[in-house]
């Protein structure tokens, strides 16, 4: 779902604590903590920095059967949803950053027959640096969708992704199940020892399922806790019983 990449010194909203926190005012972390803040960075650009509309008509969110199926208040708790974005082409699609798709990414999703897609953002007023999403996506079969998820399951937790990007250095996978969902992946990346010792408590969450021709998706980032599992259940469960096993 139009997965973005942030460079370690773009601008996240978050409060860094203990070594993440600049020293004298200063704009960067201290050397020994530039990892960790690396390691965040990436991880949340991996999960939650999902693709963007862009600019649409003002009534398109509103004539997309898709913007149903999106988070709504109440949903998930100490989470609202902003204002739903739409799009329905390939070529508008765009990252949180700002990028356009990839060469491999614009294909494979024309490949697994695209038509439309909506997102929205989440957040929380009680912890303002805490973001989230919510996402459908269609295309034209169950298999595309179902092609999709695999596709972004390999980019987001194969081992080797977040080895690679040094994301497992600082933060451990979890995998968990979301009761009433069977066909559901759910997982987590939450702090680890060593993230811990220097006093960093932080968590990602994401679930994704197919239903119909759709690939449903809920994220959130907290960096301030890493209880991340409930939210996610909660908002896949909600989404999952208002789909009523179709979508579109």
């Amino acid at each position: 779902m139009g997965i973005g990449t942030v460079e370690v010194n773009s601008e996240l909203p978050v409060a860094w604590p203990a070594c993440l926190a600049p020293e004298g005012g200063g704009a960067r972390p201290p050397l020994r903590c530039r990892p960790l803040r690396q390691a965040l960075a990436t991880f949340t650009a991996m999960l939650l920095l999902v693709a963007l509309a862009a600019p649409v008509p003002a009534n398109a969110a509103d004539a997309s059967p898709l913007v149903a199926f999106l988070l709504k208040p109440g949903d998930m708790s100490g989470f609202t949803p902003g204002k739903p974005r739409v799009f329905q082409t390939v070529a508008a699609v765009e990252t949180a950053s700002g990028e356009k798709p990839t060469e491999l990414e614009t294909r494979r999703y024309e490949e697994e027959g695209f038509v439309e897609a909506a997102t929205v953002r989440i957040h929380s007023n009680a912890e303002p640096v805490a973001r989230g999403i919510s996402s459908v996506f269609e295309f034209a079969t169950p298999i595309g969708a179902r092609a999709e998820m695999k596709a972004e399951l390999k980019e987001e937790i194969d081992p080797a992704t977040p080895r690679k990007k040094g994301v497992l250095d600082y933060f451990a996978l979890r995998h968990f199940k979301v009761p009433g969902v069977p066909r559901a992946v759910a997982f987590a990346f939450v702090s680890n020892r060593a993230a811990e010792r220097v006093r960093v408590e932080s968590g990602v969450a994401k679930g994704l399922f197919v239903e119909g021709n759709c690939l449903f998706a809920v994220g959130v980032a907290r960096f301030k806790s890493s209880e991340v599992v409930e939210p996610v259940i909660s908002g896949v469960q909600a989404i999952f019983n208002r789909s009523g096993g179709i979508c579109p």
